[in-house]
């Protein structure tokens, strides 16, 4: 049947202005949508930077200032104190948002102190972007390991041995320390606390506290976030790099009841590497296994480090 005139007339003409009104509405989401991710990406990826010079009065002799570099040109900062009586050296790592001053709730000092006491000499460090070394972006460890292996370098320079380095990482600080080890041969033993086995489930868990932002930024902030800092931070996964550790020792450590990062993560570590020593302890808090018995931490500690760097 063909149309007719009144056909013709009756039918109404797109609605144009309509039409341009979505589109610009759907611009603005979109660019809004961009924008906040970018801006949450900046913003996340930028650690705290603080440090508590009054810290230093902990240690029964005051310890050495000292600094070196990476292997990306960034000045790492830390403190030395020397053992008298071992050739046993121990590398201390904080996680995020912390330095050596501030992790373990302001006690990491006061653990350092308590390892030297225990014959070990002690190198704590601050890492990239945290208390008073070189401002950088944060990676989750993916760059962090770095900071750890030119810890090692440095102590090699001051005449330690290859296998008589342990390094010691905390929350973050553990991802660090597995990368470390994973490819520097020359630290022998490893010891991390609170870590976590893949950081993304992570991100997922804390996402909305961390950022304030629905769940719907989380992908486009990740990608902004790899823009940032030219690492994809999903690809932070220690569980897949602790079996390269092998054979050298490791001990996990980690509360059966984290409430930031739940222990099935140091279990997946274990499985992943099965020789790995394992203690799980009873702290309430992330990362306070030290604080909650300070000696049992320190005797648990030092006899892994004395058994395992021979």
């Amino acid at each position: 049947m063909k149309a007719t005139g009144s056909d013709s007339i009756n039918r109404k003409p797109p609605n144009y202005l309509a039409l341009k009104l979505a589109a610009g509405i759907s611009a603005l989401l979109v660019v809004g949508y961009l924008g906040i991710s970018a801006y949450a990406g900046h913003t996340l990826s930028t650690p705290k930077q603080s440090f508590d010079p009054l810290q230093a009065s902990v240690f029964v002799v005051p310890p050495q200032e000292v600094e070196f570099r990476t292997s990306d040109n960034l000045e790492i900062k830390g403190w030395f104190i020397p053992a008298k009586t071992t050739d046993k050296v121990l590398i201390l790592v904080h996680g995020l948002n912390s330095s050596r001053t501030l992790e373990l709730a302001g006690k990491f000092p006061e653990f350092g102190s308590a390892m030297n006491q225990k014959g070990f000499s002690i190198l704590m460090i601050d890492l990239r972007g945290h208390g008073q070394s070189t401002p950088s972006r944060f990676t989750f460890g993916i760059t962090e390991r770095r900071d750890v292996i030119a810890a090692a370098d440095w102590l090699k320079t001051k005449g330690f041995k290859p296998q008589k380095i342990g390094v010691l990482g905390v929350s973050m600080g553990s991802a660090a320390v597995i990368g470390a080890a994973a490819n520097d041969p020359d630290i022998g033993a490893v010891v991390t606390d609170s870590g976590y086995a893949e950081v993304y489930p992570v991100i997922q868990q804390h996402w909305h506290s961390a950022s304030g932002l629905p769940e719907i930024f989380l992908p486009s902030t990740m990608l902004f976030g790899h823009l940032w800092t030219g690492h994809d931070p999903i690809s932070s996964k220690p569980v897949q790099e602790i079996g390269r550790i092998s054979p050298r020792p490791v001990l996990i450590i980690h509360s059966a009841i984290d409430p930031y990062t739940p222990v099935d993560n140091a279990r997946q570590l274990k499985a992943a590497y099965p020789l790995a020593e394992y203690w799980e302890t009873q702290a309430k808090t992330h990362p306070e296994s030290y604080n909650t018995n300070p000696k049992i931490y320190v005797d648990k500690v030092a006899d892994f480090y004395n058994r395992s760097l021979k």
